[in-house]
């Protein structure tokens, strides 16, 4: 049980107060109420978060404890007009509201902050203007490219000394825009850390050694070119990592600690969401060398975490499995102890290994109504303190400080404090039985917006398609239940996270088995009485992006309109792009061949379940939008399908994003794929 909770983040508040007028402080009721109108009849109606609302940049960026857990490190940033102001606030663990200690970083952008020992802290700074207020970028073919420069500031723990990282390399400093990415805090070395970089001049990602004290870096060790970087334990690079130019092949690379030469160890498919397929690194371990893996044996349908040897090249004893639930990693402390094992289900839970934390982790779950996904974000050296990362549907994430001892529970900081619980739309989940007879899991998110009537509703399948939904946070849910439609999120069979049968069962079924389980679980809805049948749209990204075209084929009917963002449309031209991009005997080309279907022997079958060849059967205005920098799913393929709508003349825009990828969006861009959505459903829906 907790003994003692506080959810009003005092120390912010304090940080704040003197910028802040009389009842405009953060925590403040009357603000924390600006969202609530009142009525005549002096009813409160609560008022949905708006896209820039949902999109406005984090206020709380990021918490960090130090090793001895005494102190905490506080990262804020406030926007006022066109500056932002960020700072650091000192909070004394075992002490009162007193003890807080506002450090002013001034007008600058953060995202980071981490103790490299008790007596420096790591600051990331993102510089998007030079001194004369010019933007940083460069030229590309004569078009201007903003690129934000990046780098690490180290200050002590009274907030002064401060120095910046790689101040003695002064040709790096004036080529490199990025010089914040860590590989290793080099626990056994707390005077300096480990961090990578792209060397211009050889063309190569290279480590270096870096001094936090006099920001003195010292080279260590060059890649390949094809290297994307390393897996390191304790500084030493014990697992490198080589990809093709698409980054969609990985070779792993081995080399025990001593040894020089690096060995391949395998190669394997990395994913749209850059993860590796069936093979995951997810800690180092006390024994040099040894690290933890999380892999799925050959025949068996979840994942095992288990010791892999660097110097055998050789997977070892199990560490954890689960026969029911997907493990997703392991939390380990400042020394590679493994404290817990998370496993994935409808949300996040973790496993604490030891009893006593276990049942104290049990409490805080309790505390927060088993509602929400909590997971440890860092621990003290003694694990008496820990801070807590909380997320769901309903909240877009918090950090929280737990004292052992105390049993005291206190709130450093809400991200977004404005999208409080109440104007978030919550979502449940809802098992749906399929024709054939199977059970899958989808997610419902009703709007907060009252109504006694069924109502409109979106279809908003995942991409991957071998990922899933869980209840968690959602941005595209919430700014399309904030319109006041119904979001239904179906885990159709081929996803992932419900194990390899489960994920097999997809296989080059994406246009049929798949789309009848996202049929269904419209179905179920509209049985419900929930959902107007007449007022039905379909909306995804990637694989949800075919999945929403090829649902406006089969149910022509039924959806009133379809967005389709960066989706695949053409399935005989994926396949074809791949087999180009990566090789026609890669792992990478093989995956898509037994999961979409081999262009030769199933010919037919794709032709069929490609909704460019059947965009005459479409009735539903289509929007298409796309990154015109996509590696991953072409927008060749958005022009195919549009060319095929036009030809076919059905109702079609299409629109390019400039510059932009499959992924990592700016806010500008996801504005835009947010406004464009909505905006062509609610015409759909008139």
């Amino acid at each position: 049980m907790i003994a003692a909770a506080s959810s009003a983040p005092l120390a912010i508040d304090h940080a704040f107060a003197a910028d802040d007028k009389p009842g405009e402080k953060t925590g403040d009721p009357k603000k924390a109420d600006a969202k609530k109108v009142e009525t005549k009849t002096d009813k409160t109606v609560i008022v949905p978060p708006s896209v820039d609302e949902l999109l406005q940049g984090a206020e709380v960026l990021d918490t960090a404890l130090s090793p001895d857990g005494s102190r905490v490190a506080i990262l804020v940033e406030r926007k006022k007009g066109d500056k932002t102001n960020a700072l650091i606030i000192f909070y004394e663990t075992a002490g009162s509201d007193e003890s807080i200690k506002p450090v002013q970083l001034g007008e600058t952008v953060v995202d980071q902050v981490e103790w490299a020992n008790e007596e420096r802290l790591l600051i990331w700074v993102r510089m998007t203007k030079d001194a004369k207020g010019h933007p940083m970028g460069l030229y590309f073919y004569g078009e201007f490219i903003p690129i934000p420069v990046r780098r690490i500031l180290a200050i002590g723990a009274d907030g002064r000394d401060p120095v910046v990282l790689f101040n003695n390399q002064k040709g790096v400093m004036k080529r490199q825009f990025n010089l914040a990415n860590v590989v290793d805090r080099m626990n056994t070395d707390p005077k300096r850390i480990l961090m990578q970089i792209w060397d211009t001049v050889t063309e190569c990602e290279t480590l270096y050694v870096v001094d936090v004290y006099t920001g003195e870096a010292v080279h260590l060790e060059r890649g390949a070119p094809s290297t994307d970087g390393w897996y390191t334990q304790n500084g030493v690079p014990v697992i490198r990592y080589d990809s093709n130019a698409r980054g969609t092949v990985v070779s792993v690379m081995a080399r025990a600690p001593g040894e020089k030469e690096w060995k391949l160890y395998k190669k394997v498919r990395r994913n749209e969401l850059k993860k590796l397929s069936d093979l995951e690194f997810v800690a180092p371990t006390p024994e040099p060398g040894v690290l933890l893996m999380l892999s799925t044996d050959e025949g068996a349908d979840m994942p095992t975490i288990r010791r892999f040897d660097t110097r055998s090249m050789s997977v070892g004893d199990v560490v954890s499995h689960d026969d029911k639930r997907p493990i997703q990693g392991v939390f380990v402390d400042e020394s590679y102890k493994t404290l817990s094992i998370s496993v994935s289900d409808d949300r996040t839970n973790h496993r604490f290994l030891d009893p006593k934390l276990a049942a104290h982790y049990k409490g805080i779950n309790a505390f927060f109504g088993d509602e929400c996904n909590v997971s440890p974000f860092d621990v003290s050296a003694d694990h008496k303190r820990f801070i807590f990362f909380v997320s769901g549907p309903r909240q877009p994430g918090a950090f929280w400080l737990y004292d052992l001892d105390r049993k005291d529970l206190r709130l450093l900081g809400d991200k977004r404090p404005w999208l409080t619980q109440e104007r978030l739309a919550p979502m449940k989940a809802l098992p749906v039985k399929t024709r054939d007879g199977q059970t899958i899991t989808a997610y419902l998110t009703t709007p907060v917006i009252a109504s006694d009537k069924p109502r409109p509703m979106v279809v908003l399948p995942h991409g991957g398609p071998e990922v899933r939904d869980t209840l968690s946070f959602d941005l595209f849910a919430q700014a399309l239940a904030a319109q006041g439609w119904l979001v239904l999120q179906p885990n159709f069979r081929g996803s992932g996270g419900y194990g390899k049968a489960f994920a097999n069962a997809g296989r080059k079924h994406w246009g049929d088995l798949m789309q009848e389980d996202v049929e269904d679980a419209v179905a179920q809805v509209v049985a419900s009485g929930a959902a107007d049948p007449d007022r039905i749209a379909i909306c995804g990204v990637s694989y949800g992006g075919y999945a929403a075209l090829m649902g406006a084929v089969r149910k022509p009917d039924l959806y009133k309109a379809v967005v389709s963002i960066a989706g695949d449309a053409d399935l005989v031209e994926s396949l074809a792009f791949s087999r180009s991009e990566d090789g026609s005997d890669s792992d990478a080309y093989a995956y898509w061949c037994k999961t979409i279907g081999d262009p030769r022997a199933d010919k037919a079958m794709l032709v069929a379940a490609s909704p460019s060849e059947r965009a005459a059967e479409i009735k539903a205005p289509v929007l298409l939008i796309h990154g015109t920098e996509d590696t991953i799913v072409t927008p060749k393929q958005s022009k195919i399908m549009a060319k095929a709508l036009k030809a076919a003349g059905k109702p079609c825009e299409h629109v390019e994003m400039k510059g932009v990828g499959h992924r990592d969006w700016s806010d500008d861009n996801w504005k835009l794929v947010l406004t464009k959505s909505i905006e062509h459903i609610r015409k759909g829906f008139a």
